[in-house]
């Protein structure tokens, strides 16, 4: 009988101590998983609005650059990064995450504004589940590139701000090459970032003149 109670006691305490230290080694990941994902953020933001890092940052330069170079607000339900000059005071463009759905799965990316939400300054689509070498070539350096300097007039009704044409065929400020092979992809990516600038350029441009930010 003592020997049934010692060995159901030793494993009750045994799969405590288990516990405490999964559940002690889980908390101590998150808040670096938590970390990790914060400076990667930093990093995304500073890169759209061409606020330059150097090639060996650490993740503290990066905060500290942040914290010097960024001011953030809220722009209706997102957050709004305002980037600075060095005088930290000049604005040199704002930047805002867009979302919509790709082929697979949710596209997720961020895009900077010139100071007078009238061009884009960049973007970095860095979350997705295209097809890699398909779909998944959206975060290559030559497809975010061709979107700096696209004019952000509102189009008429019926218009987009962006069409993706044939790879080496697109002409003119709203036409852009699309990916070979990658159709499903381009053409949500050409409804969804429509979409959200429709929605957020207005908003932007209405915030600045109330707020002036």
């Amino acid at each position: 009988m003592k020997g049934r109670m010692f060995s159901t006691l030793y494993i009750f305490v045994l799969s405590l101590v288990f516990t405490s230290v999964v559940s002690g080694l889980n908390g101590i990941n998150q808040d670096r998983i938590r970390l990790n994902e914060e400076r990667k953020r930093q990093a995304l933001v500073l890169h759209v609005l061409h606020i330059a890092l150097d090639p060996l940052a650490t993740d503290q330069d990066v905060a500290l650059t942040f914290s010097r170079r960024v001011r953030t607000a809220s722009l209706g339900d997102r957050p709004l990064y305002v980037g600075l000059e060095a005088d930290a005071s000049t604005v040199v463009g704002y930047a805002f995450p867009v979302t919509g759905p790709g082929f697979w799965g949710p596209i997720e990316a961020m895009l900077a504004v010139d100071p007078q939400g009238q061009s884009i300054l960049g973007i970095a689509f860095y979350r997705h589940s295209e097809t890699p070498g398909l779909g998944g070539r959206i975060t290559e350096e030559w497809f975010q590139k061709q979107f700096q300097g696209r004019p952000l007039k509102i189009p008429p009704a019926g218009m987009r701000f962006f069409y993706f044409k044939t790879p080496g065929t697109a002409s003119g400020p709203s036409e852009l090459d699309a990916i070979t092979g990658a159709t499903e992809t381009t053409r949500r990516l050409e409804m969804f970032l429509d979409e959200e600038l429709k929605k957020t350029i207005p908003l932007l441009l209405e915030q600045k003149k109330m707020q002036r930010v």
